[in-house]
């Protein structure tokens, strides 16, 4: 399937649009990278997983939704040439899973797969510094030609896409961490402004009301900073003498 230059610069641009959108989702990313995967490829579908937030979290999507159920079974059981191509790093180019070695190797992919009509599958795996974080499943019918070139503009859609979430991730962890340190730096002020309540009420130093304010918060089995702010809010009435 040969695509003009016109085709594809709007292929890769709908998905960098897609990563520029705020608030961020990389839900919608996945879709445009399955997508434009199809496209580029001329394949009859495509699915996707990708291990978001160190690993922690697996996302997945399809272009329909019987091929996002089977990555998100197949991430499940291990299984599939998404998996292989993830935990490897090597893509699988023009796999056929008709054959008997495919289906010893994953016995309940290839028999979704057969239930699902398709016949031959491309995974290509989505590179980044930590190692591959996914993959981008290409399927196709039995006997169709491979299309080398597509296959390399393919191979680069995936590389630009994984370049693409992985930037997105440090954007989201970085706001994650802003967001932690202003509650830490609103915290730390809220302590010190009641240490100077209670140093003023009690006159003691300041050192000597921090204290009592972390005796009395261990004691009732309370976070230092809950008891700093109910000191704040209501100075009139410290909780502890």
């Amino acid at each position: 399937m040969a695509l003009h230059e016109q085709e594809l610069a709007s292929i890769f641009a709908h998905l960098t649009g897609e990563a520029a959108r705020d608030p961020l989702d990389t839900q919608n990313l996945l879709s445009a990278l399955v997508e434009g995967g199809t496209k580029l490829f001329g394949a009859r579908g495509a699915s996707v997983h990708y291990l978001s937030a160190a690993g922690r979290t697996v996302l997945t999507e399809g272009t329909v939704l019987d091929l996002r159920g089977l990555e998100e079974d197949a991430t499940a059981w291990e299984e599939g040439p998404g998996h292989d191509a993830r935990t490897t790093g090597c893509a699988l180019i023009d796999v056929d899973v008709t054959t008997t070695p495919t289906r010893v190797r994953w016995p309940r992919w290839t028999a979704r797969v057969a239930a699902l009509g398709h016949g031959r599958v491309t995974a290509l795996p989505l590179p980044a510094k930590e190692g591959p974080t996914g993959a981008l499943v290409l399927f196709d019918a039995q006997g169709r030609r491979l299309d080398e070139q597509a296959l390399t503009v393919a191979r680069l859609f995936a590389e630009a896409a994984a370049h693409t979430l992985a930037l997105q991730r440090e954007v989201t962890e970085s706001r994650v961490l802003a967001g932690q340190l202003e509650h830490a730096l609103s915290s730390r002020v809220v302590v010190e402004q009641a240490k100077g309540i209670v140093s003023a009420r009690y006159s003691i130093s300041l050192d000597e009301a921090f204290e009592r304010l972390r005796r009395y918060a261990r004691s009732h089995q309370l976070k230092v900073a809950l008891v700093a702010r109910q000191i704040t809010e209501r100075p009139d009435e410290l909780p502890f003498q």
